[in-house]
């Protein structure tokens, strides 16, 4: 009983970060969209018969493999191609974009990241070093999630095309589910898609795709620290 109450409250944390959602749904999407071209069975009808008749143990291993290389190296890639067209095909910086540094750089309460590592490692100080670790953890989750927001709306789209003809997929269920629905849950499931497919594009195309190496600044109330003027 321990054991589960555990899990359980593992589960809840969990379900409050928004990066556990996102690589979750796209094991799902993938899984669906494998599971439709494999064995001709959606995930929403598969069955613990399909388990122990259809599924063997190297083809599973094989998935889990396919599963993390498109993760770890197939998104990057991907983000690499979206980031360099977007940027050789735009005049200038794409401005619908939030700028997480704007302004920061002319602001003597900000300095880079990377100075206040220098800073911390020649002064030996503790407290700004604390600081750099907190601020580059923070900044390397925002990161996943910005990621994780890339691979989700990739995969959605990938999956969409190649289970079109599969009516039973996830995602064509979802669309069906939206276009068919009648009452107050059609404008509702509507608006929550909308606004997770903006959110997703917003995070994965403007903070993965375009600006994921930005020198990030951290707030600094001393202004001893930040005693020479930048640019």
């Amino acid at each position: 009983m321990e054991k589960f109450l555990t899990i359980t409250s593992t589960f809840i944390e969990k379900s409050t970060d928004t990066r556990y959602f996102l690589l979750f749904a796209n094991f799902l999407i993938i899984t669906d969209t494998v599971l439709c071209k494999t064995i001709n069975t959606p995930l929403l009808q598969f069955t613990y018969s399909d388990v122990t008749n259809k599924l063997q143990l190297g083809a599973t291993l094989i998935y889990m493999s396919f599963f993390l290389f498109y993760i770890s190296v197939v998104t990057p890639l991907s983000s690499y191609i979206v980031g360099f067209l977007l940027t050789y095909f735009s005049s200038e910086k794409f401005s619908i974009f939030y700028d997480v540094n704007k302004d920061k750089h002319k602001n003597l309460d900000y300095i880079p990241l990377y100075e206040l590592k220098d800073e911390a490692i020649t002064e030996n100080n503790s407290v700004k070093f604390n600081l750099y670790l907190k601020e580059e953890n923070k900044n390397n989750d925002e990161l996943q999630l910005y990621k994780l927001s890339f691979s989700f709306l990739l995969t959605s789209v990938l999956s969409f095309f190649i289970t079109y003809n599969y009516h039973e997929s996830i995602l064509s269920i979802a669309f069906n589910f939206v276009k068919s629905s009648d009452g107050f849950l059609q404008p509702f499931i509507s608006l929550i898609m909308i606004a997770l497919i903006i959110h997703c594009f917003f995070l994965g195309v403007g903070g993965y795709c375009l600006n994921r190496y930005t020198c990030r600044y951290v707030y600094i109330s001393n202004k001893n620290i930040n005693a020479r003027a930048r640019a």
